[in-house]
């Protein structure tokens, strides 16, 4: 059984940013630690439904994991385990 790869975060940007309709002043940023990888869109404005947190799911292994609002605006959090090229490789020869 083939294993896929993990799309890289660039490409993951885009399809969330793809699935979500986000309407006004958003931004997005990077954050990793503990073998996980987080994207972060912080947005006044957006929607959201959960046909697109499936695709987003299935397409970039992300999930979310928190909507943190504050004065107006929300921080929503995805989130998934980074992938470890060498193990990928060793499964692979196995």
């Amino acid at each position: 059984m083939t294993q896929l790869t993990q799309l890289q975060i660039d490409e993951c940007i885009e399809w969330i940013l793809h699935s979500i309709e986000f309407k006004k002043n958003f931004n997005y940023k990077y954050a990793s630690g503990e073998g996980w990888e987080f994207l972060i869109f912080g947005a006044d404005d957006y929607y959201l439904d959960a046909r697109a947190l499936t695709k987003i799911e299935k397409t970039t292994g992300m999930i979310l994991v928190q909507i943190k609002s504050h004065g107006g605006g929300a921080d929503l959090w995805f989130g998934r385990r980074i992938e470890k090229v060498q193990e990928n490789i060793k499964n692979r020869l196995v």
